[in-house]
């Protein structure tokens, strides 16, 4: 069964209402009320792109690495908090050291939510597998699979 995209769904409804509400208040006021919609473009577009920007771009980078990301194994060098948690897991920064293909070393960082259940397995000189990004190899996620 093929999985809904909900947050597609979501943008693309989003926008929608956008220029379907621009539109009733240029219908409804004339050209008089052309600030009104000028006001509702940027105050719902800013919202959509901070949403996008901070929300759904790290998720569809998220998504895109599981599939397409080259699986590597990662030392963790550096381990910090975020101060934030899903479901009372917290999320870490994780600094990481990689070995390319060319044999050369890197570090890079990246951050992932952390059950408490495993928070013995990201402690620094573990090592964890990650998905590279084919594209930037500075760009990574820990691979949960």
């Amino acid at each position: 069964m093929k999985k809904i995209p909900w947050d597609i769904i979501g943008i693309i409804g989003g926008a929608a209402g956008v220029i379907i509400a621009v539109r009733a208040v240029l219908k409804a006021g004339g050209l008089g009320s052309i600030y009104i919609a000028i006001a509702l473009v940027v105050v719902f577009g800013g919202m959509g792109y901070f949403l996008y920007k901070f929300l759904w771009q790290p998720k569809f980078n998220t998504r895109r690495l599981q599939m397409e990301g080259i699986p590597a194994r990662a030392k963790i060098v550096e381990v910090h908090e975020t101060n934030i948690s899903v479901n009372q897991n917290p999320q870490y920064r994780l600094v990481l050291e990689i070995k390319n293909n060319g044999g050369q070393v890197y570090n890079t960082a990246c951050k992932t939510i952390v059950s408490r259940l495993r928070k013995v397995y990201f402690q620094p000189g573990k090592e964890i597998n990650i998905k590279i990004d084919p594209r930037n190899e500075k760009n990574v996620i820990v691979d949960v699979g």
